[in-house]
């Protein structure tokens, strides 16, 4: 079967219609991780004949949805084809959906209980960018929830997305400042990513989180991160992410919610904060606070700041104002090199 793309092999898994739109499936096998059995799914959303979208004019770039942990596509697009992807694409944009591996329509790689979301920063979304830059000749703009927003920070401060192979990044209630007071005690966090270890995954379903599970790699690596001495950083090199967010400069969207637990206002404000304080130019950056005091009818938690009524009226114009201010800029993709993998 002949590859979807030039950069890596991609297989056109699914070609079907969803409530209208054409929903195309893609695999993407990028040969990037030292498990060369990862694909990850990639969905491209767009009109069918049934829709009457406003036709693209071509000064506005694609976007490409992130969800966050315990969940898949769906938080962006449900069975019966609403949600944030599809009224994006009724408003003209160009939306595609990655899906985190063992997540949705992304099979398990052989090694899914070691997967992390550093894997996900630097080696499955730089390959998604570059398969969309390929398929539409337009840098991307990326939106991330939670543990999605967190990845593609992570792929920024990395040097994964930068200002010349993405058009900008919004982000929903994710930050990397919160530490729960439980990982401060002594042998908190060991005892915590031993346990998982042993268990190999969470299930959203019994915890009541959401429909997917996560694998040890993630809860663990998220464990360490937050313990009294842990980093944000690269884990493989040891390399503090925070001074390169610091100095990054692609154009940002932040969205805090005032009622978010999960992730807290305030420590999403001084993640903001951070981000590009060091970068010696004046940075495209914004953030805005969804609450009462805000002028919006409620205080928006983690999931409600996105796929609550009240957001489909407050937030998704906001969304769609601030995707619609990017300008697309033309990229020719270079075939995706084979580093050797990280060790972990």
């Amino acid at each position: 079967m002949k590859s979807s793309s030039e950069l890596f092999p991609v297989t056109l898994a699914r070609a079907d219609n969803l409530a209208g739109f054409t929903d195309d499936v893609y695999l993407v096998k990028h040969n990037l991780d030292k498990d060369r059995s990862v694909e990850v799914a990639v969905t491209h959303l767009s009109p069918g004949s049934y829709e009457t979208s406003p036709a693209r004019d071509g000064r506005r770039p694609p976007v490409v949805l992130l969800h966050g942990s315990f969940t898949n596509r769906s938080f962006w697009l449900t069975a019966d084809g609403e949600g944030l992807a599809a009224w994006l694409v009724r408003q003209g944009f160009d939306v595609w959906l990655m899906e985190q591996r063992g997540h949705g329509l992304s099979p398990r790689n052989n090694d899914y209980t070691g997967n992390t979301s550093q894997q996900y920063a630097c080696y499955d979304v730089p390959a998604v960018n570059d398969f969309v830059c390929e398929k539409t000749g337009e840098y991307p703009a990326w939106i991330g929830h939670s543990l999605g927003g967190v990845v593609l920070a992570t792929a920024i401060a990395a040097g994964k997305l930068r200002p010349d192979n993405c058009a900008g990044v919004m982000s929903f209630g994710a930050q990397i400042l919160k530490r729960p007071w439980y990982l401060w005690m002594p042998l908190g966090s060991l005892s915590l990513r031993t346990l998982m270890s042993l268990k190999g995954e969470l299930d959203g379903r019994k915890i009541g989180i959401g429909p997917e599970n996560e694998p040890a790699g993630i809860v663990n690596e998220y464990l360490a991160r937050q313990a009294i001495f842990g980093k944000w950083q690269l884990e493989n090199i040891k390399q503090p992410l925070l001074p390169a967010w610091r100095q990054a400069n692609v154009p940002l969207r932040m969205f805090a919610g005032a009622g978010d637990r999960i992730d807290p206002a305030s420590c999403c404000r001084r993640f903001y904060e951070h981000y590009g304080s060091d970068a010696g130019i004046e940075v495209a950056k914004s953030m805005t606070l969804l609450g009462v005091e805000n002028g919006f009818s409620e205080d928006y938690d983690h999931l409600g700041m996105v796929i609550s009524p009240a957001a489909r009226d407050e937030v998704w114009p906001l969304v769609a104002n601030w995707l619609g201010d990017l300008v697309a800029l033309p990229g020719a993709p270079v075939a995706t090199s084979e580093p050797e993998p990280a060790e972990y």
